[in-house]
């Protein structure tokens, strides 16, 4: 056989290469003085090779990867976390929490987590890598317990390299009322003194303030911002008051709505009586 039929017979394929089974070529110290860069082999990670020392591009997870003597092992940088658009939630909310998680070298398989001040860490139900520099998160607010702030949010790879943003996401939840909405009674026009106590209470332990947000309380009384007290002398005429009270603690408010009903009474001038009349 010539030469050029020996050519002939290697190129002989349907795509014009030369085939593996017709090569038996081997190098050594290869330098490429190129300046694009070496083509590697590109696949899937179901079409991985089985022997050690090969490289490759993994397209299924956009990452290079080599094969040592027990299996693949990625080639990756570690994840950096500089911010996170949200540092407060509120746990007894109800409901997810989305959290925009800003850095770099972000990358497909990326997880996100939260580490509390005990160490306990919990996953995100949800982590959307949006690109290299952003990461989306999605948690369950009751995942986070207020004695455990503030937590660090850990970004992780899939081959265990992690990047944390430490002290960046607090616990702060809203006042609950203990003091139930409606109708608060009825009080006689001419009496003075405390009528009603409106308490609110809050889990993280931040003092509670009262304000009156819309509607009037009674003539001549006021709310104490401070206790909730409602005080002062009853006067005008006979009437419901409706009110709405704004609870604050820290930076969370809740608002509930009262009424307060005011009746002529069988008042003396001297005090003595403060009982209410019937038969104005």
């Amino acid at each position: 056989m010539t030469k050029a039929r020996d050519i002939a017979n290697l190129l002989s394929t349907a795509n014009g290469k030369i085939a593996g089974s017709n090569l038996d070529v081997s190098f050594e110290n290869i330098s490429d003085t190129g300046t694009t860069g070496t083509k590697v082999a590109s696949g899937t990670s179901a079409q991985r090779g089985s022997t050690t020392g090969q490289f490759r591009f993994n397209s299924t997870t956009g990452k290079f990867e080599g094969r040592n003597n027990s299996g693949f092992v990625t080639l990756e940088v570690t994840p950096t976390v500089t911010s996170v658009d949200d540092a407060e939630v509120d746990s007894a909310g109800g409901g997810n929490q989305t959290f925009v998680i800003t850095g770099t070298n972000f990358s497909s398989g990326d997880i996100a987590s939260f580490v509390g001040t005990d160490a306990s860490t919990f996953n995100a139900s949800s982590t959307t890598v949006n690109s290299a520099t952003q990461i989306t998160a999605v948690v369950a607010k009751s995942s986070f317990i207020n004695s455990k702030e503030p937590y660090d949010i850990k970004i992780a790879t899939s081959g265990g390299l992690s990047g944390v943003l430490e002290n960046s996401v607090s616990v702060d939840n809203s006042p609950t009322w203990s003091t139930t909405a409606g109708n608060l009674g009825t009080k006689g026009i001419g009496i003075t003194g405390t009528h009603f106590t409106l308490s609110a209470t809050d889990s993280d332990g931040d003092t509670v303030a009262y304000t009156v947000q819309s509607g009037s309380l009674p003539t001549g009384t006021s709310l104490n911002s401070s206790t909730g007290v409602i005080s002062g002398t009853i006067g005008g005429s006979a009437s419901t008051f409706s009110f709405t009270v704004r609870a604050t603690a820290n930076s969370k408010t809740v608002d509930r709505a009262f009424q307060i009903t005011t009746e002529l009474t069988n008042y003396f001038g001297d005090g003595s009586d403060g009982s209410l009349n019937t038969t104005p």
